[in-house]
């Protein structure tokens, strides 16, 4: 590694059609050995290179040598993210109750490992050992978003603006929690299944043909029917789990209902759509709008706020929507 070397991603990189995730030293604990190999790269267009194999221990010596190459992100291969996620799993806490590390960086290995969590779940979407994982994420997630020390802006600077199945569950769970929070929601149980919610709310989109969630002109009549399942799958693939309570299973089966009863799977309208389902029906959409896919740019925060109000408050919940623009006002992400 040559002194100066300088290397900050926060997103996936495929190369040489291999995917690599993203691994922050923060979430590296001193003298442990991570059960996977870790790579760096000295640049955008340069090949990635063996930092270590798995069961090196990671020590001071490690991360000084690090820090002293100005290399704050290493990387973990795709096929080991289940290690990584084990890992993460049995350190979180410690990295979370580490007062040395600043609120900011505490996020970030969350948003991580929520990442790592979530990936799995989409793999697996009825094994226990995975919904059990992204529990305890959500646990975390939740105790952290209602510590003293917690603004929003920590975990928005956090947030990925590029899309992928399992950001995008991890930005509507930031988005839910806060706006649960912010329109009167105090109850810790509560706010996890609102949080579990959130982060599965897609898991039934494992069943639908990529070729469809790919696709980047309008879906035919055949193929927008088979979309309109997925919701139904992920909320039947997760009761059978019974892993989760009503609240979260309501908002896998009814997160895309709308007000004015246009959405699916049961065409459900007002009151009828369950209260925190329509939460994260907004967190949803707007996260959507916001981060980079395949066919199209992001919009801005205020482009996508504006939009909402403008064009969707027919469908969304209009006293969620006006306490969500408040909350999001002043974030100047993008």
């Amino acid at each position: 590694m040559a002194p100066g070397m300088a290397t900050e991603q926060n997103e996936p990189v495929v190369h040489d059609g291999e995917t690599y995730l993203p691994v922050k030293l923060s979430a590296l604990r001193l003298d442990t050995a991570p059960f996977f190999s870790l790579y760096f790269r000295s640049g955008a267009d340069q090949p990635f290179v063996l930092y270590c194999r798995k069961d090196t221990p990671f020590n001071e010596a490690a991360r000084a040598k690090l820090h002293q190459n100005k290399i704050r992100v290493l990387y973990v291969r795709e096929r080991e993210r289940g290690r990584y996620s084990r890992y993460i799993a049995d350190n979180l806490e410690d990295i979370l109750n580490d007062r040395r590390l600043p609120v900011r960086e505490k996020a970030a290995v969350l948003y991580d490992s929520a990442q790592a969590v979530v990936g799995e779940v989409l793999e697996k979407p009825g094994s226990r050992e995975t919904l059990k994982r992204g529990k305890d994420i959500v646990r975390h997630t939740v105790e952290f978003m209602t510590s003293r020390d917690f603004l929003l802006e920590h975990m928005l600077r956090t947030i990925s603006c590029d899309y992928y199945l399992y950001t995008h569950s991890v930005n509507v769970v930031a988005y839910s929690v806060a706006l649960a929070m912010r329109m009167g929601t105090t109850d810790t149980p509560t706010l996890r299944e609102v949080a579990n919610g959130a982060l599965f709310h897609d898991v039934g989109k494992k069943a639908i043909n990529q070729r469809i969630l790919k696709k980047d002109g309008p879906l035919t009549e055949k193929e927008w029917e088979e979309m309109k399942t997925y919701p139904l799958k992920g909320y039947e693939t997760l009761a059978e789990a019974n892993c989760l309570g009503e609240i979260a299973l309501d908002i896998v089966l009814h997160h895309q209902e709308r007000i004015d009863g246009t959405g699916y799977p049961h065409r459900l309208s007002g009151s009828e759509i369950p209260p925190f389902a329509r939460i994260v029906t907004i967190a949803d959409v707007f996260d959507a709008l916001t981060t980079d896919q395949h066919h199209r740019k992001g919009l801005s925060s205020f482009r996508a706020l504006s939009d909402m109000s403008r064009t969707l408050q027919r469908q969304l919940d209009g006293r969620l929507l006006r306490g969500f623009v408040e909350m999001m006002g002043g974030d100047e992400r993008r």
